[in-house]
């Protein structure tokens, strides 16, 4: 099996399966020769000689679903969940970023988004509560009239565009604007615990795209995507975007720390060694472990992290999935990525941030002096937060996740 990769509808490379070497990728000659041309990937830079499996897999494997729901997908769509080739031609029309990816001597079609009634279905809230109530049996992104929709994660999604209040799901490759996410059965009250960890990251100054909880028969948290760009005359573009693990070329599999995947020593790492702004971003970066440890998230692992590139302009993308874990208390304290050496969010104080401080190059005053503002700060932004509709409709959520920031910022007390 070729599939031809694009970028934006622009042909940029193909990815075969070859009897010799496995899954292989190789850019374009054209592509190559343009002068604007920037590569697919950090772990893919721009070059003639083709990228044997191991090399080429990690990128393309992250474009789709996690876990669980691969596999269900994967037996929707009767496909192997080993086969990525498979899969990816199945899914991957409208991905994260720009990247689209259609068998060889397929078209590229593309609708406007700004014409939602020629490119795009409508999907009434009727209609829409119908799909999420029986997402448990057949996959949100499982294809459905063309329309070929690919989200890395283990959290069912559905990719959706919006307009003066209406929702329509795309009849081919054309742009989404929002991510919608039903809330899970077998974790009650996500939707809000994830809503409201977005809107105290926003309160402390953090990037985070915004969000909001509607009811389509069960709570669903909206999210507007980070990487589309509404344009002045309607349409949408699409903004190039990878994850940490595509990033480093690590196979999404070994998102976390333990089996495998980057620490933040390697996202540092990284930003430094790829990034426009890196002092900005790798403050960034600090910010988001001390949120993360301050809420509570565990399950902040290498594809939770995010590189926008704007040609070959490289920024740390705004924080997603971002939830405080430790709420629901049968799940597991470990972290993804651990902070100085230790993985258990019990055991982390000033002096495993010191640590931390140290393996990211920068001086542990500095991380102190970031966590005592973050900190500083969270009184005034938990009161904002507790004042919103939604913390209106679920207070004692409100009150579990501030009184586990509490707990865990008397943590940061001297080393």
């Amino acid at each position: 099996m070729r599939l031809r990769v694009l970028l934006d509808g622009h042909t940029v490379g193909t990815l075969e399966s070859t009897r010799e070497d496995g899954v292989v990728f190789s850019y374009d000659r054209t592509w190559l020769s343009d002068p604007a041309a920037y590569a697919l990937s950090i772990s893919l830079p721009l070059r003639e000689k083709a990228y044997p499996q191991g090399r080429s897999l990690p990128f393309f494997a992250g474009l789709l679903p996690d876990g669980e729901l691969r596999r269900r997908i994967a037996d929707y769509l009767h496909v192997s969940e080993t086969s990525p080739l498979r899969l990816l031609a199945a899914l991957a029309g409208e991905c994260a970023g720009t990247v689209s990816l259609v068998p060889e001597g397929g078209e590229a079609e593309d609708f406007p988004a700004s014409d939602a009634d020629d490119g795009y279905e409508e999907l009434p809230p009727a209609r829409l509560a119908e799909i999420f109530d029986r997402s448990d049996r057949i996959p949100l992104l499982a294809p459905r009239g063309g329309a070929r929709l690919s989200l890395a994660g283990a959290q069912d999604k559905l990719p959706l565009f919006a307009r003066d209040g209406r929702w329509f799901r795309p009849r081919g490759p054309g742009p989404t604007t929002h991510i919608l996410k039903p809330e899970p059965k077998a974790f009650p009250g996500l939707a809000h615990v994830e809503f409201l960890s977005l809107r105290i990251a926003a309160s402390l100054g953090l990037a985070v795209p915004a969000a909001r909880v509607m009811d389509f028969g069960r709570p669903v948290l909206v999210v507007e995507r980070f990487d589309r760009v509404a344009e002045a005359d309607g349409s949408i573009t699409r903004v190039h975007q990878e994850d940490a693990c595509q990033a480093l070329g690590i196979m999404p599999d070994r998102k976390y720390q333990a089996d495998g995947g980057p620490g933040f020593a390697e996202l540092a790492a990284l930003v430094r060694r790829s990034c426009a702004n890196p002092a900005g971003d790798l403050e960034r970066i600090v910010d988001a472990a001390l949120f993360n440890f301050l809420l509570g998230n565990c399950d902040a692992h290498g594809k939770n992290f995010s590189f926008l590139h704007r040609g070959r302009r490289i920024a740390l993308a705004p924080f997603y999935d971002l939830v405080a874990t430790t709420f629901w208390e049968a799940l597991d304290t470990k972290l993804s990525m651990r902070i100085g050496g230790e993985y258990r969010i019990e055991r982390v104080d000033a002096s495993a941030f010191a640590a931390f401080a140290a393996e990211l190059g920068v001086k542990p005053a500095f991380v102190r002096e970031r966590g005592e503002r973050m900190t500083s700060l969270s009184g005034p932004a938990w009161t904002s937060v507790a004042e919103l509709p939604e913390s209106n409709a679920a207070p004692a959520v409100v009150a579990s996740m501030e009184a586990g920031w509490m707990r865990r910022a008397r943590q940061l007390g001297p080393a």
